[in-house]
């Protein structure tokens, strides 16, 4: 009976050795700890501007009578005739708020009822809602303030944009302070970021109470000041040689 030669015993430990000699090297260039490189705590900034695309006209209806039903019918007619007028527009939205009734006792005089509501009044621009509030003002309401915003819409586009902004200045500060310290970006460890709050609608105008516009006058004006929404971001930078 013939028996096959075995191979030699030797090459099996050289091929698990050379194994050996480069697998440690990987893994240890896979699996190195981030406590080995330099680390680089930046902060950066992103900002970006537009105009307003929303004006919003906030009023008040007031009505005083010697009955608190007197006082509400004066207020109910106001608020009614200010939103029929409103509809004949395209592009306002309405809003009826808050709604309040209180009795006043003066110590020399008879008592009275004073009934008020709020309402407001939102347009893409002033084309429309500038006559109306001039109209409104003309029949008794009391424009509190006229304000420019940002819609809701347009706040959210400029908000990722001012993030967007942040986010590349830190991977040019990154980039810039690596290479001044003769290291290169590795990877980033951490980043957070943070929005600096929408810009405040621009209060153009208060109207004291009671007042409104004489027969012919005209309504009021407004301009719409571009805004500026902020952004924030915070990281830690990993370098190494």
């Amino acid at each position: 009976m013939r028996l096959s030669p075995r191979l030699p015993s030797f090459r099996a430990p050289a091929f698990a050795l050379a194994v050996a000699l480069i697998a440690p090297g990987l893994a240890s260039a896979e699996t190195k700890p981030e406590e080995t490189y330099t680390r680089l705590d930046i902060s950066g900034s992103g900002s970006v501007q537009a105009a307003p695309d929303q004006l919003t006209a906030h009023f008040r209806a007031e009505g005083r009578a010697k009955t608190a039903a007197a006082a509400q019918q004066a207020v109910n007619t106001l608020v009614h005739k200010a939103v029929e007028q409103s509809g004949k527009t395209s592009g306002i939205k309405a809003a009826v708020l808050q709604y309040s009734v209180s009795e006043e006792r003066p110590d020399k005089a008879p008592a009275s009822w004073t009934a008020s509501q709020s309402l407001t009044f939102t347009a893409p621009d002033g084309s429309g809602l500038l006559p109306l509030t001039g109209d409104l003002q003309g029949e008794g309401l009391i424009l509190e303030d006229l304000s420019w915003s940002l819609s809701p819409e347009n706040q959210k586009t400029l908000k990722l944009d001012a993030e967007k902004k942040a986010v590349e200045d830190l991977k040019k500060q990154a980039d810039t302070l690596a290479a001044s310290l003769g290291l290169h970006v590795v990877r980033f460890a951490k980043v957070s970021i943070s929005d600096g709050g929408y810009p405040r609608p621009v209060m153009l105008m208060a109207m004291p109470a009671r007042a409104g516009l004489a027969d012919g006058a005209p309504p009021p004006s407004s301009t719409a000041e571009v805004q500026t929404v902020h952004a924030s971001a915070n990281a830690t930078v990993l370098l190494a040689p």
